[in-house]
Protein backbone atom coordinates (compact mmCIF):
# COMPACT_ATOMS: atom_id res chain seq x y z
CA UNK A 1 0.00 0.00 0.00
CA UNK A 2 1.52 3.54 -0.97
CA UNK A 3 4.29 1.94 -1.97
CA UNK A 4 4.00 3.69 -5.32
CA UNK A 5 3.66 7.94 -4.96
CA UNK A 6 3.09 10.14 -7.95
CA UNK A 7 5.95 12.01 -6.66
CA UNK A 8 7.86 9.15 -7.25
CA UNK A 9 7.13 8.81 -11.11
CA UNK A 10 8.96 10.86 -13.55
CA UNK A 11 6.76 12.31 -16.11
CA UNK A 12 6.61 10.31 -19.44
CA UNK A 13 7.71 7.62 -17.46
CA UNK A 14 4.49 5.34 -17.42
CA UNK A 15 2.72 4.93 -20.66
CA UNK A 16 0.18 3.29 -22.85
CA UNK A 17 2.51 0.77 -24.03
CA UNK A 18 3.41 -0.06 -20.94
CA UNK A 19 0.35 -0.62 -19.26
CA UNK A 20 -1.02 -4.59 -19.28
CA UNK A 21 -4.66 -4.77 -21.00
CA UNK A 22 -7.50 -5.00 -18.19
CA UNK A 23 -4.53 -3.80 -15.52
CA UNK A 24 -6.18 -0.99 -14.16
CA UNK A 25 -9.94 -1.77 -13.35
CA UNK A 26 -12.56 0.44 -12.24
CA UNK A 27 -11.77 -0.99 -8.26
CA UNK A 28 -8.85 0.42 -7.98
CA UNK A 29 -9.69 3.78 -9.30
CA UNK A 30 -10.10 6.36 -6.46
CA UNK A 31 -13.17 8.46 -6.79
CA UNK A 32 -12.30 12.03 -8.50
CA UNK A 33 -9.22 10.67 -9.57
CA UNK A 34 -9.50 11.16 -13.49
CA UNK A 35 -10.97 14.58 -14.38
CA UNK A 36 -11.31 16.06 -17.97
CA UNK A 37 -8.22 18.38 -17.83
CA UNK A 38 -6.13 14.98 -17.07
CA UNK A 39 -7.10 12.98 -20.27
CA UNK A 40 -5.65 14.43 -23.64
CA UNK A 41 -7.47 15.26 -26.81
CA UNK A 42 -8.77 12.59 -28.64
CA UNK A 43 -7.37 10.09 -26.13
CA UNK A 44 -10.77 8.48 -25.93
CA UNK A 45 -12.84 7.63 -28.94
CA UNK A 46 -15.94 5.41 -29.75
CA UNK A 47 -13.83 1.93 -30.41
CA UNK A 48 -12.29 2.49 -27.32
CA UNK A 49 -15.13 2.37 -25.37
CA UNK A 50 -17.35 -1.15 -24.46
CA UNK A 51 -20.85 -1.44 -25.44
CA UNK A 52 -23.41 -0.26 -22.32
CA UNK A 53 -20.56 1.01 -19.94
CA UNK A 54 -21.88 4.63 -20.27
CA UNK A 55 -25.62 5.28 -19.68
CA UNK A 56 -27.70 7.96 -19.27
CA UNK A 57 -27.58 8.13 -15.61
CA UNK A 58 -23.71 8.13 -15.90
CA UNK A 59 -23.49 11.47 -17.69
CA UNK A 60 -23.59 14.66 -15.59
CA UNK A 61 -25.35 18.15 -16.86
CA UNK A 62 -24.92 21.22 -16.28
CA UNK A 63 -27.46 22.81 -13.91
CA UNK A 64 -28.82 25.23 -16.16
CA UNK A 65 -28.90 22.84 -19.13
CA UNK A 66 -32.85 23.16 -18.71
CA UNK A 67 -33.12 26.75 -18.39
CA UNK A 68 -35.23 28.10 -21.19
CA UNK A 69 -33.24 30.95 -21.62
CA UNK A 70 -29.86 28.90 -22.29
CA UNK A 71 -31.94 27.03 -24.47
CA UNK A 72 -33.30 29.42 -27.08
CA UNK A 73 -30.93 32.28 -26.99
CA UNK A 74 -32.21 34.35 -24.35
CA UNK A 75 -36.09 34.42 -25.82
Amino acid sequence: SNAIRGNNIVAGQITGNLIAATSIASNNIVVGAITGNLIGIGAITGNLIANNTITGNAIATPADIFDDAFLFGGM
